[in-house]
């Protein structure tokens, strides 16, 4: 019954719709853990962002680390020292040991500490040097902060990952491409043109004020409701790094405009 007992605990990597539908007190103890969970008490939002959300996205969100909020709600069940660990979301690396592929050539060297300076966007930056990387090669990237979400869209194109604290606000991640990726499997949608902005299918509008992750279940909603091949405006209020890595991860293809400050137009045509 040993199995049985790991289920009955929380992981960081489960989502939080799934912790309310076995244990509905434990949204009790979201609401104290951070002012940020009140909202969950709108049933509306209940059924929704949770759906999106892991525990450990959760916590950032409230502003918490992810093993506090993992261990409030173990306690909550009566589960002290639960274990911390699974639930298949990709989390940090920093501290694990160096892999053995650390000794790969190095394929591309792309550092975009400047480009987060400036509060610009690197992620077409980034998927670019992916693109120059040849199995057996790494691609090494500078960065102001560990890059989580990076290390699931570039395993889906066969890149292991690795990443280590060089300074403060300095990080430099690894990422090796395997002799033979999960890219082969992938069917790279082709890329949007100018005549795909002059009819679309769907739009949404981002306020201002709509807190994360609310922007990117809003587009994700929208984009559930459309037939493969069809396309959705986005009036945002700024480039939207994690819904920009989602949409890579699923096989969506996108283009950005930037009309000044506070006014980005984001089209994304649904893959399928």
């Amino acid at each position: 019954m040993a199995g049985a007992d790991r289920e009955e605990v929380v992981h960081p990597g489960m989502k939080v719709a799934e912790v309310l539908a076995r244990w509905p007190h434990l949204l009790e103890v979201l609401v104290e853990a951070s002012p940020a969970f009140q909202k969950l008490k709108n049933p509306l939002l209940r059924r929704t962002m949770p759906a999106l959300v892991t525990v450990a996205q959760a916590a950032r969100i409230g502003g918490l680390e992810p093993e506090e909020l993992v261990a409030r709600l173990n306690r909550a069940l009566g589960k002290e020292g639960a274990p911390q660990g699974g639930g298949g979301e990709a989390e940090s690396l920093l501290g694990t040991p160096p892999p053995p592929w650390l000794a790969a050539p190095v394929g591309f060297h792309l550092d975009v500490r400047p480009i987060l300076e400036a509060g610009g966007e690197p992620f077409s930056r980034i998927l670019a040097a992916a693109r120059e990387v040849k199995p057996g090669e790494r691609l090494v990237l500078e960065v102001l902060f560990e890059p989580i979400p990076l290390y699931r869209v570039l395993a889906k194109q066969g890149f292991w990952a690795w990443c280590e604290r060089i300074g403060e606000r300095h990080y430099r991640a690894h990422f090796y491409r395997q002799g033979m990726g999960g890219e082969e499997g992938l069917a790279k949608a082709p890329p949007l043109t100018e005549a795909d902005w002059e009819e679309v299918q769907a739009e949404v509008t981002i306020e201002e004020n709509l807190e994360p992750p609310l922007p990117m279940m809003r587009v994700l909603e929208a984009l559930a409701s459309l037939k493969p091949g069809e396309k959705l405006l986005v009036h945002h209020v700024r480039r939207p790094v994690h819904l920009l890595a989602r949409l890579e991860e699923e096989g969506h293809a996108y283009a950005l405009k930037d009309l000044g400050p506070g006014r980005v137009k984001l089209l994304i045509r649904k893959g399928g």
